[in-house]
């Protein structure tokens, strides 16, 4: 025990000296990874606060000039834990063009990861040179795309001295869309010895047809001050001179689909398939829907572009197709689509329902190959049976009902000669059955009318203000659950939609309430549906007068899910 004890205090003692990592970690990036001769790029720093300290870049001196430096703090919460960091930003211009490597530097007792950047040859034959106040250049990552492919397209406005106002055109192109893609990037470079501010904005272009598709250069005007850097009490004086600049046009040759390619056609960057939904024990219930999610996602392809997400034939089931939900969202480089279906499954007899295999084929362009996105096979027990599946009778049982039936014969005799006595006594103990069960009518009926039924009105006064409340948000989906639960309170017999439905004595309940399935599960009217709801079933439900009995013998079937009027 004493070693144990002194072991335990050793383990203490370690885990208390060891820094933590959020505290030594020290985080480096670049606000652009590949820049020509003469940019400016910025190196980040960000860890855990030390305002005190100061970042060694003298490991930098090699291939950059340091322009600058400058640091920010913030102070952040999350989840109750308060953190503080500094991030310093350094200014560096490459010395020479090649793929430049960034040293680990230290920051105090902290050390980031290297880097690397990529500086191309100052580019030749812009619009424009050097010696003018503004110019523009323009440029795509590849000049033969595919048909649908989205490609990125760079345009660069170059200024020297202080604009006043501008407008820079949007580029546009016949059969091709051009969509502004976010994060606009701003740096200075030089241009044969002069300094120049750099707004660098990017586009995605979509060619729509094959062949030559060309995008029209951008054009931008604006007012720059004649006397940036004369007296100041000229500047106020200044209206500005009018400067203007123009892109180039760029040509682009669009490519027709291979033929290898797959249908349909789909071009991009990466391709994902998901599938959401499935029970966390990997089990169905017969007659019970299971809400299964699919999604296509594509980086390099707007939603648009996708494939309707669609389920294989399900085996046993019923399968009821939601909406399609589609979504686009842009950053500094790539279109980000994404659609998603829902599908409603109802697995109609026990056994297994069986999910094939979903595929979907797709041309990866970045390796210029077909590819296909692909979920396995998935297999999910169901539990119960449907309606009409009764087992067929064993030989056992079929040889006992033989033999009982032999055995009936055989005492016949026996039984006929007794018959009037048995029948005697059988009528008196009815008559003395009935008699007691009419008393205890009566005596249940004059207790009930003058015992308040609070206790049911409160059990049933929640469900029905959830019900309600949601057909006049005109929820679907929340109104039927809160509708079976307040039917469910009522009579505890009634367990799903079916029994329900023919438990209704009122057709306008009947037809409200079919309103709303159509509504959950065939896309149909979903306001409509809940403001019938609301209005048939604002003074409660209206019961059949043997909707007990109904219930309890069709409690033990598969209910349909649309069931036929009477």
């Amino acid at each position: 025990m004493r070693r144990f004890g002194w072991l335990l205090l050793v383990i203490a003692m370690a885990a208390q000296a060891a820094p933590a990592p959020t505290n030594t970690a020290l985080h480096a990036f670049l606000d652009r990874d590949h820049v020509a001769l003469g940019d400016t790029v910025t190196l980040n720093l960000e860890g855990a606060d030390a305002s005190a300290a100061t970042p060694d870049l003298s490991p930098l001196q090699k291939d950059f000039d340091v322009l600058g430096t400058s640091s920010s703090s913030k102070v952040e919460s999350v989840n109750g834990v308060t953190r503080s960091s500094t991030q310093f930003g350094i200014a560096l211009r490459p010395r020479h063009a090649g793929t430049l490597a960034i040293p680990a530097l230290r920051l105090g007792n902290r050390q980031s990861q290297p880097l690397t950047l990529q500086v191309d040859a100052a580019p030749q034959g812009a619009l424009g040179k050097a010696g003018d106040p503004v110019f523009l250049e323009d440029g795509a990552d590849t000049g033969t795309p595919y048909v649908g492919q989205q490609i990125v397209y760079t345009l660069k406005l170059f200024y020297s001295g202080n604009l006043t106002g501008g407008q820079l055109d949007e580029p546009t192109a016949d059969g091709a869309q051009v969509i502004h893609l976010d994060g606009d990037a701003r740096y200075q470079t030089v241009r044969d010895g002069q300094t120049y501010q750099v707004v660098e904005r990017h586009y995605a272009v979509v060619p729509q047809h094959a062949g030559r598709v060309v995008v029209r250069g951008a054009t931008f005007t604006g007012q720059m001050l004649a006397s940036s850097r004369g007296d100041p009490f000229d500047a106020f004086f200044d209206d500005g001179k009018p400067v203007q600049a123009r892109a180039d046009d760029l040509a682009l040759d669009a490519r027709a689909p291979p033929a290898s390619a797959g249908s349909p056609w789909l071009p991009a960057q990466s391709v994902q398939l998901k599938l959401t939904g499935i029970p966390p024990d990997h089990r169905a219930r017969a007659g019970e829907p299971l809400t299964l999610t699919l999604s296509v996602d594509a980086v390099g392809a707007g939603a648009a572009q996708l494939p309707e997400p669609q389920l294989p034939p399900l085996s046993g089931a019923r399968v009821y197709p939601d909406q399609t939900r589609d979504a686009t969202r842009v950053d500094g480089n790539w279109l980000h689509g994404t659609r998603t279906r829902s599908f409603a499954i109802v697995p109609t007899q026990g056994g297994t329902l069986a999910i094939p295999a979903i595929t979907l084929d797709w041309w990866n362009v970045a390796g210029d190959r077909p590819e296909q996105a692909r979920l396995p096979a998935q297999s999910l027990p169901v539990i119960g049976a449907a309606a009409g599946s009764a087992q067929p009778p064993t030989a056992a049982s079929t040889n006992a009902t033989q033999t009982a039936a032999a055995a009936g014969d055989r005492g016949g005799s026996a039984a006929v000669a007794d018959w009037r006595g048995i029948a005697l006594a059988s009528l008196a103990l009815w008559l003395l059955t009935l008699t007691g069960f009419a008393w205890w009518r009566f005596a249940r009926r004059a207790d009930a009318g003058s015992a308040p039924a609070t206790s049911k009105t409160n059990a049933a006064a929640a469900p029905r203000k959830r019900a309600l409340e949601a057909a006049r948000h005109g929820d679907a989906r929340t109104c039927e659950r809160a509708l079976l639960e307040w039917a469910h309170s009522e009579r505890t017999d009634l367990r799903h939609a079916g029994a329900l439905r023919d438990a209704l004595a009122d057709p306008a309940q009947r037809d409200a309430f079919e309103q709303l399935q159509r509504a959950r599960w065939k896309e149909g009217d979903a306001r409509g549906a809940c403001d019938a709801v609301a209005k048939a079933f604002a003074r409660g439900f209206v019961w059949r007068a043997h909707a007990h009995a109904q219930a309890q013998g069709a409690k033990g079937d598969l209910p349909p899910l649309y069931p036929q009027r009477p």
